[in-house]
Order: structure tokens, then sequence, then C-alpha cells
């Protein structure tokens, strides 16, 4: 795992939109750490990051609880508060701010930095909210981690929470004929082959083209098992898939997209890109709405749960990889070998 470095207001503030995965505005964030043994020395970890809108409009209440809990199951021993708003929203902010340091306080976790910072962006100015110390922020895209992530994982930092939006939102819808073709021709190997070819084209981080996106539309909704089968081919390659559901879900509709979403945010979710499963998750629900509430299914719900409870990504891995390998194997998947 890439090492983040904390030690400095500046390396908080640069690390922020990359580990959000965007530049957030008008934002309360904490960043929750727990104790780890490293190297036989107790060590800071990062145990989960938050981010939520500084409430705005009159009569605006702020909840600390949801923090709090969500402190307690990631055994948070100590937290790091910052603010990014300017003007009302800032007044705003750091109300929530005082709040949440309180809070901590109360429950014996140390209140480690508290920032203060109008924009995510080189040269703005931040305030270290005990010392009233200050300074300027360095372009987030030039920082150890942002680097890293381009360099050896291929991802960026996307400029805003709707841009990351973007990347589900619907575009020409792929015909289906071709895949429905495929399935009355192939038969019960149709989810093996489909499943297969996606697993080739994820290690490969190729994108899916329409008919691959129809044909692994048509599999998710096959049966619950033939959903599940989709989601071994994210093991090992977790990022990779997560591009490939998502531009999948822009070309298909109804039940298929639902399924796929939801496919999407699991790849999200075990990579530990939590802002992109939230966002999956609500595209798969506003998808269920618009359907009348049909087709939704238990494995969103799940992840919601999880997303909400903080649950570590390794244990939504452990239990739903097994879940899509013994799937896959069930449909004739080579599972061993796409595996290795």
């Amino acid at each position: 795992m890439q090492r983040i470095r904390l030690n400095t207001a500046t390396e908080v503030l640069a690390s922020i939109p990359t580990m959000l995965g965007f530049i957030p505005t008008a934002s309360v964030i904490v960043i929750m750490l727990k104790d780890e043994i490293v190297d036989g020395r107790i060590t800071k970890q990062i145990a989960l990051v938050t981010r939520t809108d500084a409430a705005t409009g009159e009569g605006a209440e702020f909840d600390p609880a949801p923090y709090l809990q969500a402190a307690a199951r990631a055994e948070t021993t100590a937290t790091i508060c910052v603010a990014v708003a300017e003007d009302a929203a800032a007044v705003i902010a750091l109300d929530q701010i005082a709040i949440l340091r309180q809070g901590f306080r109360d429950a014996g976790i140390h209140d480690m930095l508290a920032l203060h910072v109008t924009a995510l962006e080189a040269g703005a100015l931040w305030t270290d909210l005990d010392t009233y110390a200050t300074g300027l922020t360095e372009d987030p895209n030039a920082s150890t981690l942002s680097i890293h992530n381009a360099v050896e994982e291929g991802r960026s930092t996307a400029a805003s929470r709707e841009d990351i939006a973007a990347r589900y939102a619907v575009t020409v819808e792929a015909d289906t004929a071709t895949a429905h073709a495929a399935l009355h021709a192939q038969g019960t190997d149709f989810v093996r082959h489909a499943v297969t070819e996606l697993a080739t084209l994820i290690r490969t981080r190729a994108n899916p083209d329409a008919e691959m996106a129809a044909r692994v539309g048509l599999c998710a909704t096959i049966s619950p098992t033939a959903r599940d089968a989709l989601l071994f081919t994210a093991n090992g390659n977790e990022h990779a898939a997560a591009h490939a559901f998502a531009t999948i879900a822009r070309q298909v509709r109804g039940n298929a997209r639902i399924q796929i979403l939801t496919v999407a945010a699991y790849c999200s979710y075990i990579s530990g890109d939590g802002p992109s499963t939230g966002i999956a998750l609500e595209a798969a629900q506003a998808a269920v709405i618009e359907g009348n509430g049909e087709h939704d299914t238990p494995l969103r719900n799940l992840l919601d749960f999880a997303l909400e409870h903080a649950v570590s990504p390794a244990a939504v891995t452990t239990q739903l990889h097994a879940i899509g390998a013994d799937a896959a194997r069930s449909f004739g998947v080579d599972v061993d070998n796409l595996d290795s």
C-alpha cells in the first residue's frame, strides 16, 4: 500500500483530493486514524476518510452522531478535521468542526489537527485552528500520493463530485439484439463466455465496446448467480474493473443498469474508493426508482450498509470475492487460471 505522509498541514491538504477521488468544496472532512503496529512500533494509519457538505440554509442542523459511531467502529484513536469553505459556508463549516472536535474529545479520541482552507488548490491560504499558523496549499495533483496513483494505477483525481457522477451517466444505449442471439446460440455457455471475455478485457485494461456492454448487461440479468459471477472479474484488478463496469453501466438500461451499477459500486468499494462507491449506489437507486422499485438487489443494500457503517474493504472483498468465484465456477469459468 502507498504510504501517505500527514505530518504537516500542507501534506494533509495536498492528500485530501486524492484520498477522496475528487476536489471537495463547501465541505467538512474528517480523517480518522487508528493505531497499528508496524515493524514493532505503534504508528498511525488511516482508518476512514469522510466528507459531508457544510449544511446550508436557515435552521440547518449538524448531527455529530454518525461521525462518532463511525469512529468507534473504525477503532479511531486520533482525528484530523478540515473545513474547506469560504464566505458564509465557512462560518457553518467551522461551527460543525467545533462540534465534531468536542465530540471526539469527549469520546477519548485525540484531536490531532484542525484546519481551515478556502479551497484545495495551489496557493490557497490555510489556517491551523489551534495555533492560527497559516500557510499556502500546494498543487494536489503534484502530491506524492496523486503521482503514485496516476503513474502506478492509472487513477486521476476528478475536478468535482459531479465529474465522478458523470462516469455513470447514461450514454447511447447498446443494441441488445446480438447479445440475445448469442444467448440463444450458446445457451448455458453464455455466462461462461461473457465472464471469461470480460475478465480478459479487464486484465488488459481495455474499454468495453457496445457489443460487450450488451452481453455483460444481459448476463447480469439472467440470475443473481450470473450477476455474482461478474464480481469475480475484479479480483486483483479492482480499479480497471470499476472503470469497465462504469463504462458498461452507461450503455445499458433497466434491470441491467441496476445490476451493473451495483457491481461497479462493489469494485470501487474493494479498491478503497468510497466516493465512487456512494455515487454508483446513488445512480443504482435512481434506476430502481425509475423502474418503480422493481429489480432492486440485496447486494446493493449490503454495499450501502457497508459504506454507511465503514466496513473495511478487505472484509467485503473476503466475503464477496469468494461468492463471485464460486458463482463463476458454477458456470464453468476457469477461475483458477484467470485468477492467477
